[in-house]
């Protein structure tokens, strides 16, 4: 009988058994498979090739005397981020954030691209004064490009294709942005109701 090998059991085998480390005496043997699994489900997003690379990198990031215990599940993240990042529509948390009231005023503000721009670089909400000021900042810069391209076009006159190119990478980002903005409060709804 053939079975199916899970992504928990692809990262092992591509991640885990080439390392071949090991836990400390002072860690629990099921308080290391606990967290190896963790890890393993956390990393399951990437690639069979990438995994091959984070093995390669992570094989002389082993802790203790000897270098031969488990790296922490940090350094494994850190190190995944480098060679194939989280994708941020696979990030439940951030996701989650995205679509609470915060999403609503992203909308509201016309913050929503911005925001996920600024997800994509820092892994986290614009939750600071600064980041927020920031990203309502570019927000009216995108508005104001974006105002100038439609008035130019309705007029009859030339737009610079730069200025069209951003008008047009921008529109799209925002109509996926608000496809999942929609997607994620449907699928939270179906949770809270099944």
């Amino acid at each position: 009988m053939e079975t199916t090998e899970t992504n928990r059991d692809r990262v092992r085998r591509l991640l885990f058994e080439p390392l071949g480390f090991r836990h400390p005496k002072k860690v629990a043997e099921a308080a290391g498979v606990a967290m190896l699994n963790a890890v393993a489900d956390e990393l399951s997003y990437m690639s069979d090739d990438n995994l091959a690379v984070l093995a390669r990198m992570m094989r002389v990031h082993g802790e203790g005397s000897s270098r031969d215990f488990w790296p922490a599940r940090a350094a494994f993240i850190s190190f995944a981020h480098l060679c194939q990042p989280l994708p941020l529509e696979a990030d439940t948390k951030l996701l989650s954030w995205f679509a609470s009231r915060e999403g609503d005023q992203m909308v509201q503000d016309g913050t929503l691209v911005e925001t996920w721009r600024y997800f994509e670089v820092k892994r986290v909400p614009p939750a600071t004064p600064q980041a927020r000021s920031l990203v309502l900042d570019r927000a009216r810069d995108a508005a104001r490009r974006i105002a100038i391209v439609h008035e130019r076009r309705d007029c009859g006159l030339g737009v610079d294709p730069a200025e069209a190119e951003f008008v047009r990478r921008y529109e799209a980002d925002q109509a996926r942005m608000m496809t999942l903005l929609r997607d994620v409060r449907a699928a939270k709804a179906e949770a809270v109701q099944g």
